[in-house]
């Protein structure tokens, strides 16, 4: 199989679109919006950082922060500072990146939307709308979202999907604010990148309508960044871009039904729903997706994908999927784990180094649960001590 048929050049596509061109595989990509937007943060961990270094150069367009404020949904909050910077990209600035360099690897990128691909004879036809293509092997890397997708293997269900709602806004900041809430499956967050702020809010579909996120994100607003509410409110989209977007959150059912692969084809990215449940992070594991399926293509092993994927990253995101509804409305000594989470750290050392552990993805969700109460078990002394030391002598 040496044609190879990439829809989608997002994270995903564009890396398996690189090392697959670099290798010499015939490699188009179909991507009918070169460079767009999304409701984003855009954040890349320094795991993803250490894996692809390219995007550590300040040319890349990226933005590094090292400051960090978590907010509960009870008003306490802690600052820490990460011992390595994420970095913060425009999606519109991260997507033209990874596509320009599939395109100096010699894939070809076609401004052209799929509409359908069917079987012919061994491999593939690719429906655009303007002319038909020939292909080996088919990549599907076109969101979660994609009508493309039941061409293969079933649709996700709408418990499957956080919504998000985010404004990009002119200003500059220096601290990645994120924002959790009382009973609700989902945050607030805002971002800062080189020349605007991407604010935002994801929440469960089925739990949360686009009222109630632009209500949510209004207020996080209000409070934290008030020189810009009355001028978002005010002025509109002439003041701020509005964006909108589904998010995969999968359920442990959909996990335990997850189909990557089969005769001729795979899913990466959002299109495979490889995202963080508790998060939303999918930018690392959809380029890292895309690094596996060329991996597997290049070695003539792509039925190896799906079993590549489980022992790199998968199992933890399954067992985020399992822990995520624990984290958002479980119950930690009393509280919401977010707030418990937030309210230690502001008083241990101990537990504002697994926060930043978790943040910059250095503590994976196996062994989470053993560190928190070990973690606890320590901290229980070093909180006494500041307690004792705030206390006012008699």
């Amino acid at each position: 199989m040496r044609r190879m048929a990439i829809i989608g050049g997002g994270p995903a596509g564009a890396v398996a679109a690189e090392k697959l061109a670099r290798r010499g595989f015939e490699v188009t990509v179909f991507e009918e919006k070169l460079g767009w937007e999304k409701p984003c943060g855009g954040g890349l961990p320094r795991r993803a950082l250490r894996r692809y270094p390219f995007l550590i150069d300040a040319a890349a367009g990226g933005r590094a922060v090292s400051e960090v404020e978590m907010v509960a949904g009870n008003g306490a909050s802690v600052r820490f500072r990460l011992r390595e910077p994420l970095a913060i990209y425009s999606r519109a600035t991260l997507n033209g990146l990874l596509i320009q360099r599939a395109a100096a690897a010699g894939a070809e990128i076609v401004a052209e939307r799929v509409v359908d691909f069917r079987r012919a004879g061994t491999g593939w036809r690719v429906d655009g709308r303007h002319r038909n293509y020939a292909a080996d092997f088919v990549v599907l890397a076109a969101g979660a979202r994609s009508r493309l997708r039941r061409l293969v293997t079933h649709e996700f269900s709408t418990r499957d999907f956080m919504l998000t709602l985010g404004y990009y806004a002119p200003g500059c900041d220096d601290l990645m604010r994120v924002q959790f809430f009382e009973d609700f499956e989902g945050y607030a967050w805002a971002f800062p990148r080189p020349d605007h702020l991407s604010l935002g809010i994801c929440g469960k579909v089925g739990e949360s309508d686009m009222r109630g996120l632009r209500s949510r994100l209004d207020d996080f607003i209000e409070r934290h960044y008030g020189w810009l509410a009355p001028t978002a409110r005010e002025k509109g989209a002439d003041a701020v871009r509005v964006f909108s977007h589904l998010l995969p959150a999968l359920s442990i059912e959909s996990w335990n039904n997850l189909d990557l692969a089969g005769p001729g084809w795979a899913l990466v990215g959002d299109a495979a729903g490889l995202v963080d449940s508790v998060t939303g992070e999918g930018i690392y594991f959809a380029m890292r997706s895309g690094e596996l399926i060329a991996d597997s293509l290049i070695e003539g092993a792509p039925e190896s994908y799906p079993e590549r994927v489980w022992l790199d990253f998968g199992r933890k995101l399954e067992l985020g999927a399992r822990l995520a509804r624990f984290f958002y409305r479980g119950d930690f000594w009393g509280k919401y784990p977010s707030t418990r989470l937030i309210e230690f750290s502001a008083n241990s050392q101990l537990f504002r180094q697994l926060f930043e552990d978790l943040v910059d993805g250095a503590q994976s969700y196996p062994g989470l649960a053993t560190r928190m109460y070990r973690t606890l078990a320590r901290s229980v002394a070093e909180m006494a001590v500041v307690a004792l030391r705030n206390e006012p002598h008699r």
